[in-house]
C-alpha cells in the first residue's frame, strides 16, 4: 500500500490464524515510512517504543477490538515497566528470543504474568535456556523456517510445547503442507508467508512540543507523580491529548461513556497506567520536532481561552461544559487542519461528548457558540463581537482570558 505523502509514521501489522483460516490476531511490526517491507531500526528497545507510542494509535481504527494484538517487547522496556498502560485483555506480550533469562529476568517475567499480563515466546527453538520462564507463557511461537531441515526436533519441540498445555503458535508457516502438518499435530494458530504478507499501515502521527514533552518527561520522573500536573500538561498539547483520547477509547476500562475532558480520559487510565503511557509516549518521539507548531500553539491557547472563558460569563447564561470539557472542545479544533483531513475523519476513532461532536463537525449544539468564539476571537472584528453576544461574554473578561491563555501557552511551550 502507498502512504500517503503526509503520512509520517509506518507500521506493519501480520496477521495470525486459526489452522482453519480465521484471524486469531496481529502482531504489530516496526517500518518506516517508504521503507521495504521489512524492519530496520537501530535497536529492538526503540523499535518497541514506537510500536506502543504510535503503531497501536495507527491501526487502533481498523482491527476489530476483539483480536488480540501481540508486540514484541526488549528486556529493557519490561524492566522498565512500560508495558503497563496496556489492556492485558487485548495486547500480548511477545519475549524476544534472544533475551538472557537469568533469575533478575525470570522473576521479572513471573511478576508480569502475575499481574495479568499475557506472555508469549518468540521463534522459539527448543532452546532449554528458556524452561524458566516457561511457566509463565501463555503462547509459544515456534520457529518453523528454523527447524525445516530437522523435522524430528520440530515434532518434538511442538509435542513438549503442547504436553505442558501451552497454546503453540507455529511462525514463518509457507507452504501448505506446513499447515498440514500443523493441522494433524493439533497446532492451533499459525502466521507466515503462506497466510499473507505483513500489511503495511501509514497515519499521520502528530508530535508533541518538544517543551511539553520535556516538561512531561520531568514531571513522570519524580518519585511522586503529581496527577494534577501531567493533566495540565497533556492538555495544553493536542497532539498528546488525541493519542490519549485514541488509547483511552480503545481499552478495556473505557465502558462508552462519552469523554468530556483530559480529566476524566486520565481518570480513566489510573495511575500507574498514566505513567507508563506518559513514558512509553515521550521516549519514543524525544527527538525535536517543529511540525505543526503554530497550530499546536493555536489549539492551546483556544482551549485555555475557553476554559477561563466559560467562568466569567453573564450571569443567567448556561454553560455548554465545565471549564475542564470546554478546553477539550478548542483544543480539538484544529485538528482537520493538523491532520490534514476532514474533521469527520479526525474524529472517526474518538468517543467523545456529541455536543461537542456536532459542533466541532459544523453542526448547531450548545457547544458551537464557544466553538465559534474560539475560532474568531483573536481575529476581532464583528465577527468577534457577535461570538462574544452569543455566548454572554463582557469584552474585558473576554480580553483577560484571552492575555491569561496566551500567557499560559507561551510558558507551556518555552523551551
Amino acid at each position: 500500500m502507498s502512504p500517503n505523502t503526509d503520512d509520517n509514521y509506518a507500521v506493519a501489522r501480520h496477521p495470525i490464524y486459526r489452522i482453519d483460516g480465521d484471524v486469531f490476531g496481529y502482531e504489530l511490526l516496526y517500518r518506516t515510512v517508504g521503507g521495504p517491507n521489512a524492519a530496520s531500526f537501530p535497536s529492538d528497545a526503540e523499535a518497541t517504543l514506537s510500536v506502543l507510542a504510535n503503531g497501536i494509535h495507527a491501526i487502533s481504527q481498523d482491527i476489530d477490538p476483539k483480536k488480540k494484538i501481540f508486540i514484541n517487547f526488549s528486556k529493557e522496556i519490561l524492566e522498565s515497566g512500560h508495558h503497563k498502560f496496556l489492556d492485558p485483555g487485548r495486547f500480548v506480550i511477545e519475549i524476544l528470543e534472544h533475551v538472557t533469562c537469568d533469575a533478575a529476568f525470570v522473576e521479572l517475567v513471573r511478576g508480569i504474568q502475575e499481574a495479568g499480563f499475557v506472555l508469549a515466546l518468540d521463534d522459539y527453538v527448543g532452546d532449554p535456556s528458556f524452561d524458566p520462564i516457561l511457566p509463565y507463557v501463555t503462547y509459544i511461537k515456534v520457529d518453523f523456517l528454523a527447524l525445516a531441515g530437522d523435522s524430528a526436533k520440530l515434532g518434538a519441540v511442538v509435542d513438549r510445547c503442547l504436553a505442558l498445555g501451552k497454546t503453540v503458535l507455529a511462525e514463518k508457516v509457507e507452504t501448505e503442507a506446513d499447515v498440514a502438518w500443523c493441522r494433524d499435530r493439533g497446532v492451533p494458530l499459525a502466521q507466515g508467508y503462506f497466510y499473507s504478507r505483513p500489511k503495511i499501515v501509514t497515519a499521520k502521527i502528530l508530535e508533541p512540543n518538544q517543551a511539553v514533552k520535556l516538561n512531561l518527561l520531568a514531571e513522570v520522573s519524580q518519585p511522586e507523580l503529581d496527577v494534577r500536573r501531567v493533566r495540565e500538561i497533556i492538555g495544553s498539547d493536542v497532539s498528546l491529548t488525541y493519542k490519549l483520547l485514541r488509547y483511552v477509547n480503545t481499552a478495556s476500562f473505557y465502558r462508552g461513556q462519552p469523554i468530556e475532558s483530559v480529566d476524566f480520559a486520565v481518570t480513566r487510565l489510573g495511575r500507574n497506567a498514566l505513567s507508563s503511557w506518559v513514558a512509553v509516549n515521550m521516549l519514543a518521539t524525544i527527538g525535536d520536532s517543529a511540525r505543526d507548531r503554530e497550530l499546536a500553539f493555536a489549539s492551546a491557547v483556544r482551549g485555555r481561552f475557553l476554559a477561563l472563558a466559560d467562568g466569567r460569563r453573564l450571569p443567567g447564561r448556561a454553560t455548554c461544559h465545565d471549564g475542564q470539557s470546554i478546553c477539550l472542545t478548542g483544543l480539538l479544533s484544529l485538528l482537520d487542519a493538523m491532520l490534514g483531513m476532514p474533521m469527520v475523519q479526525a474524529l472517526a476513532g474518538i468517543s467523545i461528548d456529541e455536543r461537542t461532536r456536532v459542533a466541532l463537525l459544523g453542526g448547531e449544539s450548545s457547544c458551537t457558540p464557544c466553538l465559534a468564539l474560539a475560532g474568531c476571537y483573536d481575529a476581532g472584528g464583528e465577527s468577534a463581537r457577535a461570538a462574544l453576544r452569543a455566548y454572554g461574554l463582557a469584552p474585558d473578561d473576554a480580553s483577560a482570558a484571552y492575555f491569561e491563555a496566551l500567557a499560559w501557552a507561551a510558558d507551556m511551550f518555552r523551551p
